[in-house]
């Protein structure tokens, strides 16, 4: 019980309709209704929902080791640099598309500072993070099939 007194809910509710609007957009676009299987979509998507969350609890020096090693050669700093540059063109002509990407990753982000300061482990912070986006993804994705059924 003191697991669930520890859990900072209003972050969690923010995280968790985040996601719901994320499962909604997803379930109601044209590509979903023109697929014959849109549950392959669907996984994608929270397939993409756990990597969000992996990112946002991955270890700091993890990151920072596969960075630093990567850079160590001019060649690949500079190859980073283009490929940067080239990702900032994309985010820029579809920042439409990257917005909401952005609220995920924002929403996450305050999860997991909330997680962090009421002191959970990573593992705890990934199955916490994990749980909430993907109950709300569903939830997104079943209220978007019933009302698009009803009307």
């Amino acid at each position: 019980m003191l697991f669930v007194k520890k859990l900072p809910w209003t972050s969690l509710s923010i995280l968790f309709a985040t996601h719901c609007v994320f499962g909604w957009l997803i379930a109601a676009s044209k590509l979903i209704a023109d697929a014959d299987r849109p549950w392959v979509l669907w996984l994608m998507g929270a397939i993409y929902i756990v990597f969000i969350d992996l990112a946002l609890t991955a270890p700091l020096t993890l990151i920072q080791s596969v960075y630093s090693s990567w850079l160590k050669s001019d060649t690949r700093a500079f190859i980073s640099v283009i490929v940067g540059a080239f990702l900032a063109v994309l985010i820029l002509c579809w920042i439409h598309v990257f917005v909401r990407i952005l609220v995920l990753l924002s929403a996450g982000a305050l999860v997991r500072l909330d997680l962090q300061v009421a002191n959970f482990g990573e593992w705890q912070a990934f199955s916490v993070l994990v749980v909430f986006s993907l109950v709300g993804y569903g939830l997104g994705i079943i209220a978007q099939q019933i009302v698009s059924s009803m009307f």
